[in-house]
């Protein structure tokens, strides 16, 4: 490690300011850490070679790698599903039944979001557009509808390690030289304290009624049209319409099962892989590995599905998976970037200068506040999760070793603070894909949701002091 003291915080914080700036990730990682490789590099003239060496020595580590690759064969595995009319299937078979309650709908709205855990955008859209006139029949908001869409499918999403979100953590920690990012992704989920209290509110939100803040002056019932705008992100890859019919043809509630079988697949042999690579014990199990098995497992029994389909509403298998990979890759690319710039900043010794900095100054019990609160401006700021951890993590992990402070809380504080963003920003994708999903106004869902998110981000807040102070 070379100790470059104040220059080692320089990369990161272009990085930072470019993402703030820009509101786009992955220009800003490439910057930061072109500027790290030309501090780094012996011959300031090659310090682009440099990088690039760098880039491709990172993402061809096994572990890497196999993470890499899941993010994308994730979005083959999603594509699938929809063009085979799996989501479609869903939708009709949900629908189908005869809720005519708050109550039912309330536990619809929640089996709809814990069942979809794979990533958030397919989560919102098939949920909105299942309940979404449940909503209107029973005269709830279209404001509180997209309240439910955004906070259940962000926060639990982000929860999950079963899914990209879970591979993205494992790859940030193991490119810090974390030997078991498994364990400590796990041992972090139950400290993610804006996640949890996010989903507690929303229960205590149903059952009591609660009406905070711009929530009141909206109409009971009332629906404001989105604009369909584009949706390609920083986060992740463009969002689809599940509510359209495929060509025409009808969808069987029977091809529900086609979501259903591939999810549970897919959690059974990531669980059944880290038994076994764990020899017998699951929290030693090799974490990357397992993921990827497991949506190779997944993408291998859904096909095999496909093929006893009527050959008229069979999709295209390979022409499927690949376009999926494709809308995924933009994931694969920030995964890259994100490693490498890591990378840079644990050669420069950036989050051991940090920490030397805050040594004495700072009580290290308030070192996973500061660090919630800091991820929770970039995020808003910027609208991205995964941008924020990208950032933000590879500083958390020096600092916890140098100043004592337990890894998982540490990490956990990131993660909280960088789902905040995205689940309030008016620049988060996913605010505008749960816009367009509810059929409300992004201003409209931003201004109403807030207030539910700062209560949350406030408990949050107190919950990672008095962590502290226990840790």
């Amino acid at each position: 490690m070379t100790n470059l003291g104040l220059l080692s915080i320089l990369p990161p914080l272009i990085a930072l300011g470019l993402a703030l700036w820009k509101k786009k990730i992955i220009p800003a990682l490439l910057v930061g850490g072109l500027a790290a490789a030309l501090l780094l590099s012996v011959s300031k003239w090659a310090f682009i070679v440099d990088y690039l060496e760098r880039v491709i020595r990172v993402t061809g580590n096994r572990g890497n790698l196999q993470l890499i690759l899941f993010g994308v064969l994730v979005g083959g595995l999603i594509k699938l599903m929809e063009n085979s009319g799996g989501f479609k299937g869903m939708i009709q078979l949900l629908e189908s039944m005869n809720i005519r309650t708050k109550r039912p709908v309330f536990l619809l709205t929640w089996a709809i979001g814990l069942l979809m855990i794979l990533e958030n955008y397919s989560n919102i859209m098939v949920n909105g557009t299942t309940v979404g006139s449940l909503y209107d029949r029973l005269g709830i908001p279209r404001a509180k509808l997209a309240y439910f869409l955004h906070s259940i499918s962000i926060n639990w999403v982000a929860i999950i390690v079963f899914n990209s979100w879970g591979a993205f953590y494992m790859t940030l920690l193991a490119g810090q030289g974390i030997q078991n990012p498994f364990r400590v992704v796990v041992s972090a989920m139950p400290m993610n304290f804006y996640c949890i209290t996010s989903l507690i509110m929303i229960v205590l939100t149903m059952v009591f009624g609660w009406n905070l803040g711009a929530m009141k002056k909206y109409a009971v019932g009332s629906r404001q049209s989105a604009v369909d705008v584009p949706r390609t992100t920083d986060n992740g890859p463009p969002t689809t319409d599940h509510r359209q019919p495929s060509q025409g043809l009808p969808v069987l509630k029977s091809h529900s099962l086609l979501v259903i079988i591939p999810v549970l697949v897919l959690v059974a042999t990531m669980l059944l892989s880290l038994v076994v690579t764990g020899k017998g014990s699951m929290m030693k199990g090799d974490g990357t590995a397992s993921v990827f098995y497991a949506v190779l497992a997944a993408i291998a029994v859904l096909a095999l599905m496909v093929q006893f389909m009527p050959k008229a509403q069979r999709p295209d298998i390979e022409k499927s998976v690949y376009t999926g990979i494709g809308d995924f890759m933009e994931v694969g690319i920030l995964l890259a970037l994100a490693l490498t710039l890591g990378s840079l900043c644990k050669e420069m010794g950036t989050g051991y200068y940090i920490a030397g900095l805050a040594s004495g100054n700072v009580p290290g019990f308030l070192m996973p506040l500061i660090f919630f609160f800091v991820s929770c401006l970039i995020s808003f700021a910027t609208g991205t999760s995964y941008g924020t951890f990208s950032i933000m993590v590879p500083l958390a992990v020096p600092v916890a070793q140098a100043m004592n402070i337990p890894l998982p809380l540490m990490f956990a504080a990131c993660v909280s603070g960088g789902v905040f963003g995205d689940n309030t920003s008016p620049f988060s994708d996913t605010s505008v894909v749960t816009a367009i999903s509810a059929k409300t106004g992004v201003v409209e869902h931003v201004e109403t949701q807030l207030p539910y998110a700062l209560i949350s981000a406030s408990l949050a807040g107190v919950m990672f002091v008095v962590a502290g102070l226990l840790a």
